[in-house]
């Protein structure tokens, strides 16, 4: 089994990748918990680090023994929002480290960021963004400093990590470089 954990600033593409992995490798058996299942559940309350909630997601899944399985966020996202360090999240990532976890940051250049959270405005509505920011700007600066906290995490991970610039839209091109990473054992 490979576990792979899609991190990264809304509009960075993780549900397109993911959707994409799974069309390029149908003779594989994927389990997807997406944000409705990692993320939402847990989102009005910033301050716990919520260690047991992802032991228990993470073990129930995995009791599922699919070939890959996708998280689509995980704890680096409630790190930023609860200003923890990834120290506090050692016990997740040993759990993790037994069954090969991967995660993959998908990073959008910090200039493009306004514009794209601006077009996705257009599509999810604004409300989607409100919580973040009064304007465009505070929205994007919310963002930014959410990509920076944690690409910072990352590095301090005891897991492999691989980052990825989504900024141009490749998602062909992303889907094919994770697949051979799904491949490798």
């Amino acid at each position: 089994m490979k576990i792979l954990i899609f991190e990264g600033i809304a509009t960075s593409g993780k549900s397109t990748v993911i959707s994409g992995l799974q069309r390029a490798l149908p003779q594989l058996k994927f389990v997807v918990a997406g944000e409705s299942e990692t993320h939402i559940p847990i989102m009005k309350e910033t301050t716990d680090k919520h260690i047991d909630f992802f032991k228990r997601l993470i073990n129930q899944l995995v009791s599922k023994e699919p070939d890959v399985l996708i998280f689509d966020r995980l704890y680096l996202t409630q790190a930023f929002r609860a200003k923890c360090n990834i120290s506090d999240y050692a016990e997740i990532e040993n759990l993790l480290s037994t069954y090969s976890a991967l995660t993959i940051f998908l990073k959008v250049d910090e200039a493009t960021i306004k514009t794209r959270i601006s077009k996705a405005a257009e599509h999810r509505g604004l409300d989607y963004f409100a919580s973040r920011g009064e304007s465009p700007n505070e929205i994007a600066q919310y963002y930014i400093d959410q990509q920076q906290n944690q690409l910072e995490l990352l590095k301090q991970s005891g897991l492999p990590y691989k980052i990825i610039d989504t900024t141009k839209h490749n998602y062909v091109k992303v889907v094919n470089e994770i697949c051979t990473l799904v491949d490798e054992k």
